[in-house]
């Protein structure tokens, strides 16, 4: 809202203030009246943006071979069964992308050596496996990427800003803290992703993982428990049918 000042506005302003007895008491009022000016003035809100609804999709049951394979490796990686996890890897895995490649790289990688029932490994390939993928078939290769969200941002977002919400009827929270208020209520939609902010770890149920920040098609801003929103370059997995038999190619994040 714009406010305006008439003549004889300033000529009442200039009058009250004369019977103002010290400067401690003009300051009071001043600060009185741009108080309430700010009560009048509507807060400018986030810029939004267009909801896209993304539906979740699995290819895997296109492939029998693949579906099966997929199957057992994800019981193994609950079980943190780590002979049947090494089984699944190509021999010549990628392991970053300085070219790092190989069964023993990957098990340096994710500590898999000293502590294996402690690495980070089994909760992170867990989460993409759990969430579909999309196959590919090719005229020399057929394979497979997991999770679904890496290929599901439609293209006129950043993958580095936003994210895909892989939940129905997720709660938006005022602050990242499971006991705050709601302030919406989601499905499978676009968020911006808020990267400023150190996310806050939070353990749910027997289930740790951080807050995220998001900003919602409305312009809204608040937070989602990290099971349930992906960014498009969060860890995923690559596979591919070698000679009939499917592997693990690689398990990377980042862009």
């Amino acid at each position: 809202m714009q406010r305006t000042l008439s003549i004889s506005d300033g000529v009442a302003a200039r009058r009250f203030l004369a019977t103002c007895a010290t400067p401690a008491a003009i300051v009071a009022v001043l600060l009185s009246s741009l108080a309430a000016v700010a009560a009048e003035s509507p807060a400018t809100a986030p810029a939004g943006f267009v909801e896209k609804i993304v539906p979740f999709f699995d290819d895997a049951p296109k492939d029998a071979a693949l579906f099966e394979f997929r199957n057992n490796l994800l019981k193994a990686v609950q079980a943190k069964d780590l002979s049947t996890l090494l089984a699944a890897l190509d021999p010549a895995i990628l392991n970053g992308y300085d070219g790092e490649e190989g069964i023993e790289s990957f098990k340096k990688k994710w500590n898999l050596n000293e502590n294996p029932d402690a690495s980070p490994v089994w909760k992170e390939l867990g989460e993409a496996l759990r969430l579909g993928g999309k196959l590919n078939k090719g005229d020399n290769e057929t394979y497979f990427i997991a999770p679904y969200s890496y290929y599901a941002l439609p293209d006129e977002f950043d993958e580095t800003e936003y994210g895909l919400v892989v939940g129905d009827g997720v709660n938006v929270r005022a602050n990242p803290d499971e006991n705050a208020a709601a302030i919406a209520k989601v499905g499978r939609i676009v968020v911006r992703l808020h990267h400023e902010e150190k996310p806050k770890e939070a353990t749910i149920g027997n289930e740790s993982f951080p807050w995220r920040k998001v900003g919602l098609p409305d312009g809204r801003v608040g937070y989602i428990w990290g099971k349930y929103v992906r960014s498009p370059i969060d860890y995923r997995a690559g596979f591919s049918n070698q000679s009939g038999k499917w592997k693990m190619n690689y398990f990377l994040a980042g862009d």
